[in-house]
């Protein structure tokens, strides 16, 4: 029984590596989604560059880089105001072995806001942090889907696409 116990964990063990192994790599993909903003008013949607490394443990690091491609609107007072938002961050990443997996980061953003008609733009730092999952399309390329906390009131929920190389 014993035998059988240790033969059955290092197919597991060795299906696991392969697993993981699979996914490592550099890569690079667009990134699409909304921002849901804590405020009166239409969010933004962004789209940007994320751009990684993923070792065979699963562990990674990432960097993202958003814009508004369609900018938020919200009213204050009498007036109605277009805003943007931009976002550039570093995370550390885990991506769960498989086909299907999960995926969790945390690191560092800097945002920045603009707001039309108005003369001062307003930029933050902090953490940041965000689950997922992801489907691997092909060999080297996958589809992950995302939420992020920007901050307390600032939430991004997107799609990308990558490709590995």
């Amino acid at each position: 029984m014993v035998g059988f116990n240790l033969k059955a964990m290092a197919a597991v063990t060795a299906l696991l590596c392969s697993a993981t192994a699979y996914g490592q790599g550099a890569y690079i993909g667009g990134v699409f989604g909304a921002l849901d903003v804590d405020a009166r008013g239409e969010s933004p949607l962004n789209g940007g560059i994320r751009a990684g490394y993923t070792w065979g443990s699963g562990w990674g690091f990432e960097a993202e880089v958003t814009d508004s491609v369609i900018n938020g609107e919200f009213d204050y007072y009498w007036y109605d105001y277009n805003y943007s938002l931009a976002t550039q961050a570093v995370y550390a990443t885990y991506r769960s072995p498989g086909n299907f997996y999960l995926k969790g980061r945390i690191g560092y953003l800097h945002e920045e806001l603009e707001i039309d008609n108005w003369e001062k733009e307003y930029s933050d730092n902090g953490a940041s942090a965000g689950l997922g999952a992801g489907f691997k399309l092909t060999d080297e390329a996958t589809l992950e889907l995302d939420y992020t906390i920007i901050e307390s009131d600032v939430n991004y929920w997107s799609g990308s696409v990558v490709y590995k190389f």
